[in-house]
């Protein structure tokens, strides 16, 4: 009889474990349907507004392991860039590589994301064949380098200045952090990146001060339980002014500013140009700055 009752309280104790386990991955967004199990349309790069002539900026938003750009929060960020924007001087995408994105193992994702995803970024951005004076790049997790791979090739066949923007970069273990990032520009092109992270369930992989971005920090400002998907829910707020409705932050309060500097979409050109030649003057490589509520 004690034996038996000793069972039942260990597998009891087993179900609990399971079951707190699944909810927790719920709530941080970790248990998802991935994207090869979703019908995906409109895979490489698509726009949010129709192109024209006078277009000679460009920002497109991708994202990171398991994800996808139709349909899903790099579409609606390109969205809400495009309503913070002239649509006759910008072009607002997102780029899609849910195939590569689509892996059991996020080091493949992200092997994927360097390897074959930036290229394919930069060449389908040189395929509009028109004289681009500025690229924003804003790419989340393992799309971390493929804006960064991309922005490689971009600026030694273009001369357009150069913004990253890095939400939660994840690097592997066997990856350099110092190149993401590591772009060598002419004398007359500028580059900039800024970098947001929380210290979430992702550990090391994702809370890097990296060499070659501006560094911020945003855990104080996250839920409870630290996301891995806050950096890109707290910047769409600062495009926004507002959480996306399905983000369980609808009434949390947006804060953006670190000793006296904005931060997020304010720091883009998108923003406006004296936000952005500001931007150029915060030093990247930084240990942390730390936005508190």
């Amino acid at each position: 009889m004690f034996l038996y009752f000793y069972k039942e309280q260990k597998l009891m104790k087993r179900r609990t474990i399971i079951i707190t386990v699944l909810f927790v991955l719920i709530l941080t967004g970790l248990l998802v349907c991935p994207a090869f199990c979703r019908k995906t349309e409109h895979k490489g790069l698509n726009f949010v507004n129709k192109t024209s002539d006078g277009q000679e900026n460009l920002v497109v938003v991708t994202h990171g392991w398991i994800e996808k750009g139709k349909n899903d929060w790099p579409e609606d960020m390109a969205e809400a860039i495009l309503k913070r924007v002239d649509s006759n001087d910008w072009l607002c995408g997102y780029f899609d590589w849910s195939k590569g994105a689509s892996t059991i193992n996020p080091l493949d994702a992200a092997t994927y994301a360097r390897d074959i995803s930036g290229a394919a970024l930069a060449g389908q951005v040189l395929q509009l064949n028109r004289n681009l004076k500025h690229i924003h790049l804003i790419g989340h997790s393992c799309g971390a380098w493929t804006i960064s791979e991309s922005a490689k090739i971009l600026v030694r066949q273009t001369n357009a200045h150069i913004h990253l923007t890095f939400l939660d970069a994840y690097v592997p273990k066997n990856f350099n952090a110092d190149s993401l990032g590591d772009i060598n520009t002419p004398s007359d092109v500028n580059y900039w990146a800024d970098q947001y992270y929380t210290r979430d369930y992702t550990l090391e992989f994702t809370e890097h001060n990296l060499k070659h971005a501006h560094n911020v920090d945003v855990t104080e400002i996250d839920q409870i339980i630290k996301d891995h998907n806050f950096p890109w829910k707290w910047y769409y707020a600062t495009i926004a002014g507002k959480f996306p409705k399905w983000s369980f932050l609808n009434d949390d309060k947006l804060v953006t500013d670190a000793n006296g500097t904005e931060y997020g979409f304010a720091r883009s050109k998108e923003a406006s140009k004296d936000n952005w030649q500001k931007s150029l003057e915060l030093k990247m490589g930084n240990k942390a700055v730390t936005i508190k509520k």
